[in-house]
């Protein structure tokens, strides 16, 4: 997906930070995904305690980091471009628990080496270093679409890097789009990579299978970037349960029917994890930490 970075910088400037202003005054599809409520849905049924720390991968325009504030006790957001940490910390900043790192953890050993690092605007009075925020392990990793920006054959580092900085226990989310949606069969243009559920599901369950614990597949709907739904590999929809589907939000396509109807008929035929438009990935760590055999 393009950056737009320097957009939504403006954008804050011109409405004094106020992103309720600027979703009512503009109709650009970058303002609605960095601004809408809807993207903290994605992450807003997981109860984490006041204690928690997390790690969010991917300054996403701080799209969720408000709802991850709120929440944890501390935040630590990290991305490679200065002016996406630049409006996650204009938006979040005053919130006083949320750091921010320059990193790029597909950089050889970037998840491994300090020095691959660098604070981004340090907060006063605690200057923290790059080891002081990222050596202790965190209890969630969250990260909406990193994944799609990323090539394919890169996943799987990524996500293992990712997993390095879980604590026993800890608990990884991540989403991405699906290639073989529904939307895409309706003419939809794809946006960023995708997975087949395949691919995305084997993902996860090799990163049970090599560290020990536990994965599933979440889907979001109708996506992951506005969703009002989420269903999961134990709580499938049934026939019928799947509407108001359709809205193309952020991405040009042409109707060749109903994605309602299609996905009507996906359900009944118990193929709806093939088909939903996005997934969203779960990798919970085993409490005894790393079980490879």
């Amino acid at each position: 997906m393009e950056d737009y970075s320097y957009e939504i910088l403006d954008l804050l400037k011109k409405y004094d930070g106020d992103t309720a202003a600027a979703l009512c005054g503009e109709c650009a599809a970058h303002c609605l995904y960095a601004f809408s409520p809807l993207r903290e849905n994605l992450f807003e049924w997981i109860e984490f305690g006041c204690d928690a720390r997390v790690l969010q991968l991917g300054s996403d325009y701080g799209s969720y980091t408000g709802l991850l504030a709120r929440r944890a006790k501390t935040v630590v957001v990290l991305d490679s471009r200065d002016e996406n940490l630049e409006v996650n910390r204009l938006r979040h900043g005053p919130a006083g628990n949320v750091r921010y790192v320059r990193g790029d953890l597909l950089e050889k050993n970037g998840s491994q080496q300090a020095t691959a690092f660098a604070v981004y605007k340090p907060q006063a009075p605690a200057f923290e270093t790059v080891k002081e925020l990222l050596e202790e392990p965190f209890d969630y990793v969250f990260s909406a679409g990193l994944l799609g920006q990323c090539k394919k054959e890169e996943a799987s580092l990524l996500l293992s890097r990712a997993a390095d900085f879980l604590k026993p226990g800890g608990t990884l989310f991540a989403a991405a789009e699906n290639e073989a949606g529904v939307r895409y069969w309706m003419g939809a243009q794809a946006l960023e990579t995708a997975f087949l559920e395949v691919e995305f599901r084997g993902l996860f369950e090799s990163l049970a299978r090599e560290r020990g614990g536990m994965a599933m597949l979440y889907y979001p709907v109708p996506d992951y970037r506005y969703p009002t739904v989420l269903y999961s590999d134990k709580y499938l929809p049934k026939t019928g349960d799947v509407t108001n589907i359709s809205a193309r939000l952020d991405g040009p396509g042409f109707w060749f029917g109903s994605e309602e109807e299609a996905m009507t008929k996906a359900c009944r035929n118990g193929e709806f994890t093939k088909f939903a438009n996005s997934f969203l990935g779960m990798y919970k760590k085993a409490e005894g930490g790393y079980e490879a055999d």
